[in-house]
């Protein structure tokens, strides 16, 4: 799935939420306490100004696509505990000097627990969301890397019946970091405060 499965995946969210809200159908949730959404979506990441090898450049995780899972429990009416864990499987670039090289493979893991809030019309759920938690750079050969970070969150959920669902999210990571990140022979020093992402993302929601 790429960029344009997400998006296409988006236009059938929106086409069979109005769809139900013109035939004036009505969510009747049941007394369920979780919502299982396992997602798909792409990345986009800013690059960030570093000294690596004994030059200044830029770094660049690039682009991708990513997946993962979230477990919402529900707390109180339009209020959600959320669970998250999604990892991003890509590659670091290094531009200098007007060249751009390969680093290495990089892998981006997030595990976090947070908060989703929404008011439900109809059968349709428009949501904002906070999460926190940890950041886990990995690379082959290297110690582990983990950070502190954020992602906030906005979105739709649509439930389809009282068992299945769709949601459809846009969301903004980001990483607090300033300190040493080992890659390659020379290491690798992350200048400003931080990495942020932005991404979109589909995913089938299973009540239970």
């Amino acid at each position: 799935m790429n960029r344009k499965s997400i998006l296409g995946l988006m236009v059938v969210f929106l086409f069979l939420s109005s769809s139900l809200w013109a035939q004036g159908f009505e969510f009747e949730p049941q007394d369920h306490k979780f919502e299982i959404i396992p997602q798909y979506g792409y990345v986009w990441t800013v690059s960030r100004s570093t000294y690596y090898n004994n030059f200044n450049g830029d770094l660049d995780i690039k682009n991708s696509p990513f997946w993962g899972v979230a477990v919402d429990i529900n707390a109180k009416p339009g209020m959600q505990v959320r669970l998250l864990y999604r990892r991003q499987d890509t590659q670091l670039t290094w531009k200098s000097q007007g060249t751009t090289d390969d680093v290495g493979d990089i892998g981006v893991e997030y595990y976090h627990v947070g908060g989703v809030g929404g008011m439900t019309k109809g059968n349709i759920m428009p949501f904002t969301g906070l999460s926190l938690g940890a950041t886990r750079y990995f690379t082959d050969g290297l110690d582990d890397d983990w950070k502190f970070s954020i992602i906030l969150s906005i979105g739709a959920k649509l439930y389809l019946n009282d068992r299945i669902g769709l949601m459809v999210s846009g969301q903004m990571p980001y990483t607090f970091t300033d300190a040493f990140l080992g890659v390659g022979t020379g290491g690798l020093s992350l200048g400003g405060y931080g990495i942020a992402q932005f991404d979109v993302l589909g995913g089938i929601i299973i009540m239970l």
